[in-house]
């Protein structure tokens, strides 16, 4: 009964400080935010997560494995791999400064330069993007659909660069990107590395 409870109150404070990250960011955030939001004690935030840091990693964990997975098992339901291309550029694109899945990931980008840990898991993340794209790439050159200009590590990193750059963008409020300005800048660079129209 022990563990359940212990399971339970770790994914409420998952949650709590979730909301916490993303009203008022990951920079300065404190245990006793955390701990007000959860409705527990500074002290048992602590009994569960030693380290602050720890209980924002496992947030981290979460949002990455949720927005790769997701991400991944939509576009390999579509069988053309042009398709599959331009879905996985739209699914990479935050919809605006409202998109809470995108904002959390940009916050938690601010941690990296600080912990290990957390830069482990943010190269981890980028390398599931940069895959995810190669496979598509690959599917499309090997069915004769894509005709690709370079190696296809540099067109699938090249993606993922561009979409964290413009989906950051995005996200801001930047008043002359939005996700449809960021999605057309990538399908260019995409088709021009792939050698078709998109």
């Amino acid at each position: 009964m022990r563990r359940k409870n212990q399971g339970e109150r770790r994914a409420q404070l998952a949650a709590a400080a979730r909301d916490v990250l993303l009203r008022h960011g990951a920079v300065g955030l404190r245990v006793k935010d955390v701990a007000a939001k959860a409705g527990m004690s500074p002290s048992t935030v602590l009994y569960y997560y030693p380290e602050i840091d720890d209980l924002l990693l496992e947030v981290a964990r979460t949002a990455t494995d949720r927005f790769a997975d997701s991400r991944a098992r939509a576009v390999r339901e579509l069988a053309d791999p042009l398709e599959q291309l331009r879905l996985a550029i739209r699914l990479g694109i935050p919809t605006g400064p409202d998109d809470e899945e995108s904002r959390l990931l940009y916050e938690l980008d601010a941690l990296t330069g600080s912990s290990t840990a957390f830069a482990a898991l943010s190269t981890s993340y980028f390398d599931r993007q940069v895959a995810l794209y190669e496979s598509v790439l690959s599917a499309g050159a090997a069915a004769g659909s894509m005709y690709l200009s370079a190696a296809v590590d540099v067109p699938a990193r090249g993606l993922v660069a561009l979409e964290d750059g413009l989906g950051l963008q995005v996200v801001l409020g930047h008043p002359s990107i939005d996700s449809a300005a960021a999605e057309r800048v990538l399908l260019a660079y995409a088709g021009s590395m792939v050698g078709v129209e998109l």
